[in-house]
């Protein structure tokens, strides 16, 4: 398990800045963390405001991982914070 901070209003020093959305198709956060997210070999947890949720599962799906659910695994869970 890897930690990536990653802030999207102001830069902090060892962060990543931006929408994580846009850093995963550009590749900036699988650069910073080591890895390649991809269906095979990642198991993702997405927790935020629900537009950046949203947009992350987006992206993701583009890379063939779906949402993990009870009766069919996936690669994706989230939850919605405020």
């Amino acid at each position: 398990m890897r930690l990536v901070s990653f802030v999207s209003r102001e830069n902090r020093p060892g962060a990543l800045h931006g929408r994580i959305p846009l850093a995963i198709e550009e590749g900036r956060l699988e650069a910073a963390a080591g890895v390649t997210l991809s269906a095979k070999t990642s198991r993702v947890m997405i927790c935020g405001n629900p537009e950046m949720v949203t947009d992350t599962h987006a992206t993701l799906a583009l890379r063939g991982m779906k949402k993990h659910r009870r009766r069919e695994p996936g690669h994706i869970a989230v939850e919605n914070y405020w």
